[in-house]
């Protein structure tokens, strides 16, 4: 059994449980302070003295089968309400809500309550009655004692209100230090959430650090195996040119086989001098095979190397496609994750906590951007296809679609006319949109952005062959010659993220599609002087 609030009762409570059993069971009496400490027992009781809210208390035991009984609670609000009248104790019954926490009322406590408001109405008439009676037996010993009252009186009534003003400091007291108790408990799971969150924030940081590492330590792989695929070029090439040489040699020698072979058809007579050209022959003529058969070898040789070198490209895009598209489901999953914590702990949690989330949120933004970048850039250089390109129509493409960055930086954009060009139209317009697009984006301050595109005709390599060269000029911010070695690098960037937006990428991109096209990239610069790319594409 329970006791609501800490007073006589409880002691009296527990003297008559002594030793008392029902069901073969003892009577416990517990002492409760406040409504949400009632728990684990079958009967719960207070008194209308000690405030307790007594709907706030059904609503707490509706769902453990506990009885309440109150004491001189107002009628039909408890399941057992006790009610002093005049000397006497009487009880009304609740069966509705009893009946709602599956409890059952004996038919003999159901006989001797009162169910009626008009019972109770006549019960409380009789004892006014008997209370009256009292009253004027009474009257004549107060009219003995009025005199002495009347002294005691004034004292009486300065005591009693100091009684009722302590006794509602101490009801103010006790509401108080529940509230203080309520607030303490709010601010433990305040806390707790908080520690949850950090908990959270923590093992996002974890997982984000892991996976920048991930892609740091492919990257490195990356370059390793485009390091090693640059050697292979170099000497399949130097190897190309020693090839050339031996042909050219082994012409001459053909050449001269054939100059000996008249002049022995010619001189016949001369034996000494055929038997000696014969030896010359014969010596020569091996010495061609054995040219022959090494030339043979080492074209063998650059054939496995060149089928070796495909296989090493093929296998290095599909790694960078499939460590690109591994990387995207965690991602995701961290982005869903925080999404769902914003709506869940939004209101609750405060500005740092919302901007962290805001931090990690951006971040797995940003590096989703660039793994869908790392992708893109393993697929060029694979289109095929060749067409015929009139520059002048793709620039004008361009700036069509770029006509918004030209119009907000107001920009100018200008070339003469530009030849037709054979290569991928895709990939050309991504060269120039990039070039494009950055000299308008690192531009000066205060100062409206200019871009000249123009080009020539140049020759380049040892078979002179013919190149378009383009040139794209700038007048921006230029770029440090301390600089130079990074441009082209992937994910290098310059400058911070606040200053200009980016993922470093662009130039890359356009590194690698010159150089499947057949031609070369550089550029000339000066800081706060401008800066001009040139690129080469093969007639």
């Amino acid at each position: 059994m329970g006791v609501l609030g800490k007073d006589r009762t409880v002691i009296d409570l527990k003297s008559l449980a002594q030793k008392r059993e029902i069901k073969n069971k003892p009577v416990k009496v517990v002492s409760f302070s406040s409504v949400k400490d009632i728990k684990n027992v079958d009967v719960v009781y207070t008194n209308y003295d000690k405030n307790f809210d007594i709907s706030y208390v059904l609503n707490k035991i509706s769902s453990s089968n506990t009885l309440l009984i109150t004491e001189n609670y107002p009628f039909n609000s408890s399941m057992i309400n006790i009610v002093n009248v005049g000397s006497d104790f009487q009880y009304e019954i609740n069966e509705k809500l009893m009946r709602r926490s599956n409890i059952t009322a004996y038919y003999n406590l159901r006989k001797n309550a009162i169910s009626t408001i008009e019972k109770w109405k006549q019960l409380f008439q009789n004892s006014e009655d008997t209370l009256a009676k009292t009253k004027d037996k009474l009257s004549e010993v107060e009219g003995n004692i009025k005199l002495k009252d009347e002294e005691i009186k004034g004292q009486k009534q300065t005591i009693g209100d100091k009684e009722n003003l302590l006794k509602n400091k101490n009801k103010s007291l006790a509401n108080q230090e529940n509230e203080i108790k309520e607030l303490i408990s709010l601010s433990e799971l305040q806390k707790k959430k908080y520690s949850d969150k950090l908990i959270i924030e923590s093992e996002l940081e974890q997982r984000i650090l892991k996976q920048v590492d991930s892609l740091k330590n492919k990257q490195e792989k990356i370059a390793q195996s485009n390091s090693e695929i640059e050697k292979q070029n170099v000497i399949l090439v130097q190897q190309r040119e020693d090839i050339l040489d031996k042909e050219l040699k082994a012409k001459e020698i053909n050449e001269k086989l054939n100059t000996q072979r008249t002049i022995n058809y010619l001189l016949l007579a001369l034996v000494l001098f055929a038997v000696i050209l014969v030896w010359v022959i014969l010596r020569n003529y091996y010495g061609t095979k054995r040219l022959n058969t090494v030339l043979k070898e080492k074209n063998n040789t650059i054939y496995s190397q060149s089928f070796t070198l495909a296989s090493k490209n093929k296998e290095l895009e599909e790694f960078a496609y499939i460590t690109s598209h591994d990387l995207k489901e965690p991602l995701a999953t961290i982005s869903g994750l925080i999404a769902l914590l914003k709506d869940d702990y939004k209101g609750k949690l405060d500005d740092d906590a919302m901007m962290s989330m805001e931090f990690i949120d951006k971040s797995s933004e940003r590096m989703r951007t660039q793994i869908d970048d790392l992708l893109e850039y393993s697929k060029l250089g694979k289109s095929k296809e060749k067409t015929e390109i009139d520059c002048n129509d793709l620039l004008g493409e361009i700036t069509l679609d770029i006509a918004n960055a030209i119009t907000r930086f107001n920009a100018k954009v200008t070339y003469g006319d530009l030849p037709t060009v054979l290569g991928s139209k895709v990939e050309l317009r991504g060269v120039f949109q990039n070039l494009i697009n950055n000299a308008i984006k690192f531009k000066k301050a205060d100062v409206d952005p200019e871009v000249v595109i123009s080009f020539k005709t140049v020759i380049y390599g040892p078979q002179n062959k013919n190149f378009w060269q383009f040139e794209v000029a700038d007048n921006g911010i230029g770029i440090s010659q301390k600089h130079k070695s990074k441009v082209f690098s992937i994910f290098q960037r310059l400058h911070s993220r606040e200053e200009y937006e980016g993922t470093g990428i662009g130039l890359s991109f356009c590194k690698k599609i010159v150089e499947s096209l057949g031609g070369q990239i550089w550029f000339e610069s000066e800081v706060h002087k401008g800066t001009t790319f040139f690129f080469t594409i093969p007639k």
